[in-house]
């Protein structure tokens, strides 16, 4: 039932706290406002462990409101579920069915301790209280967290009506869930729950494959592109998940989630014996086996996912989707789901791992307090923003040279054209893992050797990842027979032959993609950097990666950036309308 609200301002307060990627997020009157992760301010890469207090001391000051003023905080947890008993009898079903080792009940009986809500309302209070005293403080909520997940798919697309698939490894008792998005409700149509999971499935792999869990995912699908089909790779991958003929899907817990586990915390030791090789070591080399394997992970997802989807299209007629949840950051997954053909138009929220779920939890309540308006998104710039004056007040306090551009577009397109790589800090920060024109390092896509230069020397990661270009709408027309509008590069697209002849930088050895299609719009400054490149150079892309290196977080304050600068093999730095060069230029 809904609660009526009154006509004062409605302040409420998302908290993600119980994993890594704590954040928080403001939003008011069901519009957010601010949003931001604990890690950008720690510079402490997913901040596992802290409580986001940073995150918070940001919103609130942005708002220039007290913690007193905010009306609800809302965490994406159903902790009801926990104290009357629902997840425990849910977990004693699984147990009688499958054989159970210590490890499964240590991880089952501290998963009950931790989401009692007794446990994590003291653990708000006692952080808050910690921080800001003893305060009136505002009441502690808590939402269902794959209804807060399909919250930020609907009611950020744009869509009339569309499914909603929120995907992910687990909340609360469910892995994966449907619903119809339908105005101004959304309507559960089945759940698949624990220990079935794609998202254990993937991070079961990317740990097997030498990578970490929940922070190497991409890596796996980024090294699926090397790979090809193997038979006896796919059919022993086969038989750990499959669709199971009702919208839904399986898994063998037995191989994939369950029993001993010597070599990892996400996998057993037996999946190790039924894929037939000991997992990879962190600092073992990569052969043609690892990148098969990771093919064959890669290609089992986006099967499952697309037969759902089949099943569930022809059962309500709808052939638009929106995703959520953190198995949606799989670009690959959601560019083939798009030019399948099956859907008519897809929208993918792009915060849609956990870190993004404290917005979610903020709209769940809302949207359960008093509905949602259904807007398409169109910019994620929730973040700190530094003026001018700001930033040449750091520059003069700390003896930097540097110089005051009117038309910094045009001069950072024609260093980028020349061959320099430049650092580019300007407006308010972007939220997610994705860099889009605000937090960005940039270079010309045209030649390999500044992509590999940005990779030498500056993010210092694997030489097979690909970088991502962003673009003008005449870009994509150019380089992609089919796309969509794509402004947070969260698919990719096949790229065709003028695309591999005129900007090779940014494309894949698959020979795809992961745009972030720019306009003038909502983000103008960006949009105008990309147009004076296109004056130059008669490119209309720019290679963009996140401005960090390997291991840190993306820059958020100018601190930040100038470290970064000067610790790295980057030329230029660009923050506002100023321009730092480095004192001596490397040929390259």
């Amino acid at each position: 039932m809904k609660k009526e609200i009154s006509n004062k301002d409605l302040y409420i307060l998302g908290l993600f706290h119980s994993a890594s990627d704590p954040s928080v997020a403001l939003i008011k009157n069901g519009e957010v406002l601010y949003f931001a992760e604990e890690e950008r301010f720690l510079r402490n890469k997913h901040a596992k462990g802290y409580f986001p207090l940073h995150a918070l001391e940001f919103v609130l000051n942005e708002e220039k409101i007290k913690l007193e003023e905010v009306d609800a905080i809302v965490q994406p947890w159903d902790v009801h579920k926990y104290d009357r008993g629902h997840i425990q009898d849910h977990f004693n079903k699984i147990n009688e069915q499958y054989k159970t080792s210590d490890h499964d009940l240590e991880y089952q009986n501290a998963l009950i301790n931790q989401f009692k809500k007794s446990k994590q309302v003291g653990i708000i209070k006692q952080n808050l209280k910690k921080e800001y005293g003893d305060i009136d403080m505002p009441d502690i909520r808590f939402v269902n967290h794959h209804l807060a997940h399909a919250c930020t798919a609907f009611y950020n697309s744009g869509f009339k009506d569309s499914l909603v698939l929120s995907i992910d490894g687990s909340g609360e008792e469910v892995t994966t869930s449907w619903w119809i998005g339908n105005e101004d409700r959304l309507n559960l149509l089945r759940e698949i729950k624990v220990p079935h999971s794609l998202g254990w499935f993937y991070s079961a792999f990317t740990e097997y494959l030498g990578f970490d869990a929940y922070n190497g995912e991409y890596k796996v699908m980024g090294l699926a592109a090397y790979g090809k089909f193997d038979k006896s790779i796919k059919s022993r991958i086969d038989q750990l998940v499959w669709y199971d003929g009702e919208g839904g899907f399986l898994t063998n817990p037995l191989l994939l989630s369950r029993g001993p586990r010597s070599y990892s915390y996400y996998f057993p030791d037996i999946l190790a014996e039924h894929v037939g090789k000991p997992p990879r070591a962190g600092s073992g080399p990569i052969e043609q086996w690892h990148r098969d394997c990771a093919y064959s992970v890669q290609c089992r997802l986006e099967e499952i996912v697309l037969e759902m989807l089949q099943y569930w299209i022809r059962n309500t007629g709808l052939k638009t989707l929106c995703i959520s949840g953190g198995v949606g950051l799989n670009v690959k997954m959601n560019g083939n789901i798009y030019c399948s053909g099956i859907v008519d138009d897809l929208f993918v929220y792009p915060l849609c791992s956990d870190a993004g779920s404290s917005i979610g939890a903020a709209m769940a309540f809302y949207y359960e307090m008093n509905g949602l308006n259904n807007k398409e998104l169109s910019c994620i710039n929730y973040g700190p923003c530094f003026t001018d004056e700001e930033i040449l007040e750091l520059l003069g306090s700390c003896q930097i040279a540097f110089s005051i551009e009117d038309e910094i577009e045009k001069e950072v397109a024609q260093l980028i054209s020349e061959g320099h790589v430049v650092g580019w800090f300007q407006g308010r920060m972007e939220g997610g893992p994705r860099a889009l024109g605000a937090r960005s390092i940039l270079a010309d896509p045209r030649n390999i050797e500044s992509r590999d230069k940005v990779n030498a020397v500056i993010k210092y990661r694997e030489p097979w990842r690909p970088f991502c270009p962003s673009m003008t709408e005449e870009g994509a027309k150019r380089y992609f027979n089919k796309w969509k509008k794509s402004p947070f590069m969260i698919m990719t697209f096949q790229t065709n032959e003028t695309a591999e002849k005129e900007v090779p930088a940014i494309v894949h050895v698959d020979h795809t993609a992961r745009p972030q299609i720019v306009d003038s719009v909502s983000n103008p400054r960006f949009y105008k950097l990309i147009e004076a490149f296109n004056e130059i150079t008669g490119i209309p892309v720019l290679l963009n990666t996140s401005f960090n290196i390997k291991g840190e977080p993306i820059v958020c304050n100018p601190h930040d950036a100038i470290r970064t600068f000067y610790s790295t093999g980057l030329d230029v730095l660009a923050m506002g309308n100023c321009l730092i060069r480095k004192d001596k230029w490397k040929e390259f």
